[in-house]
């Protein structure tokens, strides 16, 4: 049977983190920690994956998550964020702030951390059609990744 559209599935994940925005004029100026929540859609066909009906079995997609949450799950974002390992994509990327320090750093906002997750999708599981990324600092507020 023949349907319309787009079929994709996603999964939501939850870590703590911390981070702050350096010469940020608020109240995220300092060390603060975050409960994050991720939601990760991806789009395929029913019957790609190893049984038919599923685009990708939910805890194969977990498994795929698991080095990148152990990369931020309780950890200081900003270090993440500035790590030699994505220097070069971070100066490609995103934009830099001055820090208090007179350095200049990559702040991790929620916005720039979806597109880590992006990132760091595309590099592990390139043939992973990822469609939209979602980035929840709390409860109430989220920065969002989606396929144009």
């Amino acid at each position: 049977m023949q349907h319309d559209g787009i079929l994709t599935v996603t999964k939501i994940f939850e870590f703590a983190y911390a981070h702050r925005l350096p010469s940020y004029a608020g109240k995220c100026a300092h060390l603060h920690g975050h409960t994050g929540k991720l939601e990760v859609e991806v789009a395929g066909l029913a019957g790609s994956a190893s049984y038919p009906g599923i685009v990708v079995d939910f805890h194969d997609l977990k498994a795929m998550l698991a080095p990148i949450l152990e990369e931020i799950d309780h950890r200081c974002l900003d270090d993440v964020l500035n790590a030699p390992a994505y220097a070069g994509w971070a100066e490609a990327h995103l934009p830099r702030v001055r820090h208090e320090n007179g350095s200049e750093v990559f702040a991790a906002t929620a916005e720039n951390m979806v597109l880590w997750l992006l990132h760091r999708l595309r590099t592990l599981y390139p043939q992973l059609d990822v469609r939209r990324l979602r980035w929840w600092e709390s409860g109430t507020s989220h920065a969002e990744w989606r396929q144009a």
